[in-house]
């Protein structure tokens, strides 16, 4: 066989591939709204991947679904170094996702805007955090939104309940570090309250994003940041760069994240 023949058949067989993955991907059943939805319609559902396509929404996607004994879980983050996904992304990864559902990813804040605008499904936020000491904390908002590209994403936070602080809403009387109502910013489209500069002591900077290197909604900047940088022990502390949920664990890069959306 010559070069030429064992290139046009490899060039077929790459054709014939795609094709099939192509129909494959098209043929995907919807299993469901959201992951709750898939839960109702199965309680012995294990967790893993399903395709899901939201009230409201013109095409379905996928997403890791955490079946618990009470529901189905909704993961729109995971930040927990195993992966060593980068999370210092531009707007567009940021809007689309990135990283593998089974293990560290960011959904992707179009399909958030989406699970989290579902007509008559509120939603509320779970957030699970760890630390390297093998201590646990959550953190509960309800209901939760996010608005539409247009508007940036703009964060809403309710109510807060949980173990691991108020981090959205910050210090109180503290208005820089109320990242309710914030928009979302990423390195290469800040929409944070740097305008200007933003400072801590004799520090400048542009932007939150760039400076704590990673997108989230940012306010001059704020006490949270979910999708910044891991480290790992012992050089874990005091890093403005890292993943972070201040009215927790003040000054430490956290060993994990987790984000959940839950549907009553």
């Amino acid at each position: 066989m010559t070069h030429l023949n064992l290139y046009s058949w490899m060039l077929l067989l790459s054709l014939y591939w795609l094709q099939a993955t192509s129909q494959t991907l098209g043929k995907q059943k919807v299993q469901g709204s959201d992951c709750s939805d898939i839960w109702k319609r199965d309680l012995n559902s294990p967790s893993g991947i399903y395709t899901i396509k939201p009230v409201g929404a013109y095409a379905s996607f996928q997403v890791f679904c955490e079946m618990t004994a009470t529901g189905g879980w909704t993961m729109i983050q995971k930040h927990n170094g195993e992966d060593g996904l980068s999370f210092d992304q531009t707007w567009a990864n940021y809007e689309k996702g990135f990283g593998s559902l089974g293990g560290e990813h960011w959904l992707g804040l179009g399909y958030i805007y989406r699970l989290t605008q579902q007509k008559r499904r509120p939603c509320t936020l779970h957030i699970s955090l760890g630390d390297f000491a093998g201590n646990e904390a959550y953190a509960e908002y309800g209901p939760f939104s996010v608005g539409d590209g247009k508007d940036f994403y703009k964060l809403s936070a309710g109510t807060y309940s949980g173990t691991a602080g108020d981090g959205f809403r910050g210090d109180i009387g503290t208005k820089a570090t109320n990242q309710h109502g914030s928009y979302f910013s990423s390195w290469d489209q800040p929409h944070d309250g740097c305008h200007p500069v933003c400072s801590i002591g004799s520090l400048l900077y542009q932007s939150c994003s760039s400076y704590q290197n990673s997108g989230w909604w940012f306010n001059a900047c704020g006490t949270t940041n979910l999708n910044g940088d891991w480290h790992s022990p012992p050089n874990n502390m005091y890093w403005m760069s890292s993943l972070s949920w201040s009215t927790w664990r003040p000054y430490e890069s956290l060993k994990f994240s987790k984000m959940y959306l839950i549907y009553n």
